[in-house]
């Protein structure tokens, strides 16, 4: 029995992240009437705990994932250059303990052995940057790799561990305000679709031949006759399908957790550059400067639970312990964690495969409409936080393909945010800041 007083939209996205916002960015931007929901707060999800890295995925060419790879470092070059405001140049340095180790490993990982390699030699390590260049070619925004010898790496970060025998350097690109990019990614929607809506605190309670009903706030209720909906919950998308009246088994998610640290001699010994290491089993570790404190992580550890996720002290000691191995010429303790958070990726349920090597590539299975669903819906699984673009415009193809309507524009040129008309030299920053200076009465330095 039809609800009146449901509003027909032709897209219901359920789950305001990353990707549900990119896509309904893409969607609003193609003339649709949409609605973001959220049962949180915006971007207060999976995508709130991330590394902060915008990364072309460099430990994917172990899996022989090129595909992700050339797609990740175009994207992180299209964010460089549309939303700098928030995403920027992140100098990278690997150290190396071995010339050759690893080789064999990698071979077996590229093959589709589960288990990861435990070492990355100097060898290796050069082969993998000689193909993150190449791949980080297509709309290139920073500069290609370089390797440093044994003198200058511990020249340039002194407190390393004397074991390294080179280091290899290149770019990556950070992320400043990661909430504030899904915000901007709504807002944008927003101004493209006037007839669309973004709601927050607003969960999906059910589904009923075809109206999905919603409450909010203190038990406020709508109703809404999507013609598609897309479950970009993320590792709540199997409980987000249920209510919708489906069965799923798709995600297979792993914890991530990362700490910050007020360590003001590590943060001169990184001087402004990203350390991306192995830890003592093999996995991979990262620090880097994050707003005046020291960013490390992160775990990767099956979990299940999305709203139970918190940052345990293994791994707050895991953490700790990679870095007294690394960088021994200073002191580590649980004392200088200020802050601690944990997410849940949401990855494809992939059973007897080392977490580290599960896919982070993504995919959006569709189940077709039934008489008591009268919509397909979407469900977007896995994805990282670079690729939202690449993976929004993917499902929006679908969309427009199950609505037959005609793509009116592409996203790949289009500013985020604060993106558009970011002086991006220095000369252009100077006329930017006189202008501005001039025309509000403050100082250059406000």
């Amino acid at each position: 029995m039809t609800d009146a007083a449901a509003k027909p939209i032709d897209v219901l996205i359920i789950g305001a992240g990353i990707n549900g916002a990119g896509v309904f960015r893409d969607l609003c931007a193609q003339g649709l009437t949409c609605m973001i929901v959220d049962k949180g707060d915006f971007g207060s999800g999976t995508s709130a705990a991330p590394s902060r890295l915008i990364h072309g995925g460099l430990k994917y060419l172990e899996t022989g994932e090129f595909r992700l790879v050339s797609e990740s470092t175009y994207e992180r070059n299209l964010l460089l250059k549309n939303a700098s405001h928030v995403v920027r140049p992140l100098a990278t340095v690997i150290p190396i303990k071995s010339w050759t180790k690893g080789l064999w490993p990698a071979i077996r990982t590229f093959f589709g052995s589960t288990t990861a390699p435990r070492s990355r030699g100097a060898l290796l390590v050069k082969a993998g940057l000689a193909l993150y260049d190449f791949y980080g070619s297509k709309a290139r925004q920073m500069p290609r790799h370089a390797m440093l010898s044994r003198s200058r790496a511990l020249a340039e970060i002194p407190a390393l561990t004397p074991r390294v025998i080179a280091a290899g350097t290149y770019f990556d690109a950070t992320v400043t305000a990661p909430e504030r990019l899904v915000m901007e990614l709504t807002l944008d929607g927003l101004g493209m679709s006037p007839e669309s809506e973004a709601l927050n605190w607003t969960a999906v309670e059910s589904q009923a031949d075809g109206t999905v009903h919603l409450v909010g706030p203190e038990q406020a209720r709508r109703s809404v006759r999507p013609l598609v909906v897309i479950n970009a919950a993320g590792p709540w998308i199997d409980r987000v399908n249920a209510r919708l009246g489906l069965e799923s088994r798709l995600i297979g998610g792993t914890k991530g957790s990362h700490i910050l640290l007020d360590h003001p001699d590590l943060l001169r010994q990184l001087n402004g550059r990203m350390i991306y290491f192995e830890g003592d089993d093999g996995r991979i570790v990262l620090v880097f400067p994050y707003h005046g404190k020291a960013l490390v992580g992160s775990t990767d550890i099956p979990a299940d639970d999305p709203d139970a996720v918190t940052c345990t002290e293994d791994e707050t000691a895991y953490l700790i312990q990679s870095l007294r191995d690394l960088l021994p010429g200073l002191n580590f303790d649980h004392g200088q964690v200020i802050f601690s958070y944990s997410g849940i990726r949401p990855l494809p349920r992939s059973e007897g495969v080392a977490p580290g090597l599960i896919s982070r590539d993504h995919s959006a299975p569709m189940e077709a409409a039934t008489p008591d669903r009268p919509f397909p819906v979407i469900s977007l699984v896995g994805g990282k936080w670079t690729t939202f673009r690449a993976f929004s415009e993917e499902v929006t193809d679908t969309v427009l393909t199950e609505l037959a309507v005609t793509r009116r524009r592409g996203t790949e040129d289009i500013p985020i945010g604060g993106g558009r008309d970011m002086p991006r030299t220095p000369e252009e920053r100077a006329a930017w800041l006189t202008a501005a200076a001039a025309e509000t009465g403050a100082s250059v330095d406000r």
